[in-house]
């Protein structure tokens, strides 16, 4: 077995509140918007066909609770049927199957947020909930003060996350791609990396071995405790880095 290498990575301060202030642009205007009220504690489950989805907080001056989901057509001439919104059992779904330029969705304070996309990228920015993100085919991006999960099938995966404590354990993964998770350097927490074929880099003191292609790291930061990570891909590098609250 060879040692692994882990590379000491530049640190990453105070992104988080920056990115609380970014909102979505579409290169068109929306074919149609709808709005509504959501409680904190809902979750806004939203599924897409084929688009890029961006999901945001309330834009400024609009009411905390309140929720927007807008879908931008690939062309000007015969827009798609527009999303589905249906109540659900614990807050709201939007079913969008028709291919969109955009679906754009803003997330009420405390509200949490599932995603799955069939094709396209997955952008998540700044909510004030939890997010869970299923990506098929396209790269997800996902900065919040509070934690995710994501599951791509190809694609990057890049999360920054605020929070020191969830439930249980995260999982993340990719079949093919990288990954990248910022955590915060306070949280305690039992770790798992694994990748088939590619490369394990952290900057948190943990060791791991190889076999093969295959690369491993498995321990625990600041003691362990209840909380878990797992990050898994088939074929891509993961990295594991420590985030910097501001003080």
């Amino acid at each position: 077995m060879r040692p692994i290498l882990l590379g000491m990575i530049p640190s990453r301060s105070a992104l988080l509140l920056l990115l609380l202030a970014l909102t979505a642009c579409a290169s068109q205007t929306p074919y149609v918007t709808t709005v509504g009220v959501l409680s904190p504690g809902s979750t806004l489950s939203v599924h897409a066909g084929s688009a890029t989805v961006g999901a945001y907080q309330p834009a400024a001056g609009q009411a905390r609770n309140r929720f927007t989901v807008a879908a931008t057509a690939l062309s000007k001439s015969a827009p798609p049927a527009p999303p589905r919104l249906r109540g659900v059992p614990g807050g709201v779904a939007v079913d969008a199957p028709a291919p969109l330029a955009e679906l754009l969705v803003r997330v009420p304070d405390g509200v949490n947020l599932a995603v799955r996309c069939d094709r396209g990228d997955v952008h998540v920015t700044g909510i004030q909930g939890n997010a869970t993100i299923v990506a098929q085919q396209g790269d997800v991006q996902a900065m919040l003060p509070g934690y995710a999960q994501v599951r791509a099938g190809r694609g990057n995966v890049s999360v920054t996350m605020g929070s020191t404590g969830w439930p249980g354990t995260l999982h993340f993964s990719t079949q093919r791609g990288n990954i990248e998770l910022w955590i915060n350097e306070n949280a305690a927490f039992a770790v798992r990396l694994h990748t088939a074929r590619g490369t394990l880099f952290t900057d948190f003191d943990l060791r791991g071995s190889s076999q093969g292609t295959a690369e491993t790291i498995e321990g625990r930061v600041n003691g362990g405790g209840t909380h878990g990570i797992d990050v898994e891909t088939s074929t891509g590098t993961i990295r594991l880095l420590r985030l910097h609250p501001q003080a």
